[in-house]
């Protein structure tokens, strides 16, 4: 069973799954353009992604830095790593909720 929570901020998407596989493959790599291709993704998407999330955000959850002698790149804010943490382990507690109901019980709840 797959468990996956979407979190939507005055009306728009804010997190999901696809901008929590972005962010924690930007924390890999450092670059939204490389997490974009180690992830298939459009460079376009995943900036379109990014963007969305950081203007929703009430802190900046990818901090970008420009080019210059060594190349910019981007970082995730504690703030967005946070994000992440918060996600994934609201998506296991869910998962365990699911379970758990589906041995015990013989009906769903939703």
């Amino acid at each position: 069973m797959d468990v996956h929570l979407t979190i939507n901020r005055d009306g728009e998407l804010f997190l999901g799954y696809n901008q929590i596989r972005l962010l924690k493959q930007v924390l890999k790599d450092g670059s939204i353009h490389a997490a974009a291709m180690n992830l298939k993704m459009s460079y376009q998407h995943a900036w379109h992604l990014i963007d969305k999330l950081n203007r929703l955000s009430p802190i900046p959850v990818v901090v970008r830095q420009k080019g210059g002698k060594d190349g910019g790149g981007c970082s995730i804010s504690p703030y967005g790593k946070k994000l992440i943490q918060m996600y994934e382990k609201k998506e296991f507690d869910l998962l365990g909720i699911l379970e758990q109901s589906n041995s015990e019980f013989d009906c769903c709840f939703f």
